[in-house]
């Protein structure tokens, strides 16, 4: 999956917080209406996270 409208991710990785959620699609599919998700660091700055589940990965990117 390549992240076209935001230029190159900062991360990815195997680590998917859907799984630790217990949301994984590949086990319980899950509605995507909630995407993309966000996390906020403590300094205020806000990353998007993007899921590529066919490749099992997370792909983290700035706003």
């Amino acid at each position: 999956m390549e992240n076209d409208k935001m230029g190159h991710s900062l991360m990815t990785c195997k680590y998917c917080l859907l799984f630790e959620l217990g949301h994984c699609r590949k086990l319980n599919p899950y509605p995507k209406d909630k995407e993309p998700r966000f996390l906020r660091l403590r300094t205020g700055k806000v990353l998007t996270l993007h899921f590529d589940c066919k490749n099992c990965q997370m792909l983290i990117d700035e706003c």
